[in-house]
Parts: C-alpha cells; structure tokens; sequence
C-alpha cells in the first residue's frame, strides 16, 4: 500500500503546476489570489559573449498575481520604478501603469480570456507572464 500512495503523490505533484495559471468558473474564490510566472524577455540586440565567466545578478524577490480584478506586481526594495501593460489576447484590450516605488497595482477586467503582462523595472530590465480566466 505504501508504494501506490508514493505514487499516486509524485502524480499530484507533478500535476500541481497545470493548475497554477488557470481559475476556473466556480472552482476558486474570487479571494483566491493567481500567481503570474514571469520570466526576463529576451533582449533583441544581445552583446558578444565575454570570454572570460561573468556573475549576473537575478533580482532576489519579483512576484506578480491577479486578484480581484488588479494585478499587482511586487519587487525588491532596490527598484525605485515599474511600467506595465496587460493585454487580453482575446481582443487586444489593455490596461497599463506606471509609478514609483517597487511595487505597482494594475486594474484590469475579471473577462474570460488569456492575458499577456509585460512590465519594465528601474533597472532596465523587462519581463513576461500569462495567466487565464475561464
């Protein structure tokens, strides 16, 4: 019995991420706040590679999540700027901000639909996510 009840976790953990972009129609409180993954954006005009190892620096706290129809972005104390914009994929609608401080409240719609947010801190860096509403 010990061996299928191993088993029959690793599957649920293994399935746990599937659930994490999506709030489906009475499935979730509306109190139930998404969490936005994010990843840099590629830059378009990288520069050479340094021959010599280099240390880059990955910002150490950068979270975002929709809730009650805002979306909040969340950044270390070192950034002193955010812009953002969120686009529904479904129609192209969007929603943008911009303010000082690390951390940035974007109202946008509680709609069904895919959205697309982008956003650029202080330090020149831009980054992605997507979440859905069902």
């Amino acid at each position: 019995m010990k061996n299928y009840s191993k088993k029959i976790l690793v599957v649920l953990l293994a399935l746990l991420p599937c659930f994490q972009l999506s709030v489906m129609a009475g499935g979730f409180d509306e109190s139930d706040p998404v969490y936005i993954p994010t990843q840099e954006k590629p830059n378009p005009n990288p520069s050479p590679r340094p021959r010599a190892r280099a240390r880059f620096t990955i910002e150490g706290s950068l979270a975002c999540q929709y809730y009650n129809s805002e979306v909040t972005i969340m950044a270390d104390s070192t950034i002193t700027y955010i812009t953002a914009q969120v686009v529904r994929l479904d129609d192209n609608v969007s929603w943008s901000n911009a303010g000082a401080g690390d951390t940035l409240v974007i109202p946008v719609s509680n709609e069904p639909g895919t959205y697309v947010l982008t956003f650029t801190l202080s330090n020149g860096k831009s980054y992605y996510g997507e979440y859905t509403l069902y």
